[in-house]
């Protein structure tokens, strides 16, 4: 890059690479913030999950603390420490290279979590098949824009990474929309008409077509910026990504309490029985799959108990039927386990 640029033409190149850098930047530390929060939530909440999934959780933290780390000193070292030097704008280092490694590596470890949890659930081995391989183009595809970004650091040379950008993006997008269709599917398929336990499978439908479609959206925002205009406004999409994989896991992962609470009123009130399907019984959906923390059924498992009353028509005295709130078959009281 020329050092000769005219003050007008610095201060364009800085409004169109470092301006939505530094709105990534924003987005992308607040919802760090979030992230934190929900990581506390978590550990405060259920010490009693199983250790691998602690782990998991300690990983994703400690990857999205990384990335927020180095983002912020590549925005400081630019905007900062070269302040007035037109050459240190409109280009990447090694700091600005972890971001796209980075987000690749949570990518995929996101929704191989995800994968895991629809061969719970489903048991198809083709869906399950097609969520990894295009989980695991994605990641690699991140880390390999990340490689090819330190053989060409200007943003206007992005452009020619066109290839592997899109396999990035597009494997990303591709795997989060395969994630929410097939477990939207499943339990749109299995409702059973009984408003607690439908009401709770709504629930964690909306989370998951939240969840999922806002990565989606966010990669291929990435990806159509990115084609749209030579600017470095996919940046404002591209940064935010990392920390949106986080949450989202986290977010399924506390929704335990909330489910707990709409059910029984008790959101501390967790359970450690072995677990019963809601598939095991008058066709309800069988979701113990969509946010199991154990891939052993027989461990402890933390779980949301949801009790349907039955009631009957009984005849008093030879009078007219009427409804007793106060009979209920013991039978007849089904208790089904959401194993989260």
């Amino acid at each position: 890059m020329a050092s000769n640029l005219t003050l007008q033409a610095a201060e364009q190149l800085a409004k169109s690479t470092e301006g939505p850098a530094l709105v990534g930047v924003f987005v992308n530390l607040t919802l760090f913030g979030v992230m934190i929060s929900q990581s506390v939530f978590y550990f405060t909440n259920y010490p009693n999950d199983p250790r691998w999934i602690k782990c998991y959780v300690a990983f994703l933290v400690l990857a999205d603390t990384l990335n927020a780390v180095f983002i912020c000193a590549w925005i400081y070292r630019v905007l900062i420490n070269n302040f007035g030097n037109v050459n240190a704008l409109g280009r990447g280092d090694w700091l600005f290279e972890t971001e796209q490694a980075l987000t690749g590596i949570v990518s995929f470890q996101v929704q191989m979590f995800y994968a895991w949890r629809i061969w719970k659930l489903v048991g198809n081995r083709y869906l399950v098949g097609l969520v990894a391989l295009t989980a695991t183009v994605g990641g690699l595809s991140g880390i390999g824009t990340a490689i090819a970004i330190g053989m060409r650091p200007e943003f206007f040379g992005f452009i020619h990474l066109k290839q592997i950008i899109i396999l990035w993006l597009l494997g990303e997008g591709i795997s989060d929309i395969i994630i929410t269709a097939t477990l939207t599917w499943y339990l749109r398929k299995h409702l059973g008409g009984y408003s607690k336990t439908d009401g709770v499978v709504s629930k964690v439908m909306n989370l998951i077509v939240s969840n999922g479609l806002l990565t989606a959206t966010f990669a291929i925002g990435d990806l159509i910026c990115y084609f749209a205009t030579e600017k470095a406004y996919h940046l404002i999409f591209n940064f935010p990504l990392c920390k949106l994989y986080g949450n989202s896991v986290m977010s399924t992962l506390n929704a335990r309490a909330i489910f707990m609470s709409s059910s029984n009123g008790s959101p501390s009130a967790y359970h450690s029985d072995p677990p019963i399907k809601l598939g095991d019984r008058s066709g309800r959906p069988d979701i113990s799959g969509i946010l199991a923390t154990s891939a052993d059924g027989a461990r402890t498992q933390t779980q949301i108990m949801v009790n349907v009353e039955t009631h009957e028509m009984t005849d008093i005295q030879g009078s007219t039927d009427q409804v007793s709130d106060d009979y209920k078959h013991p039978q007849d009281d089904y208790k089904g386990a959401i194993v989260v």
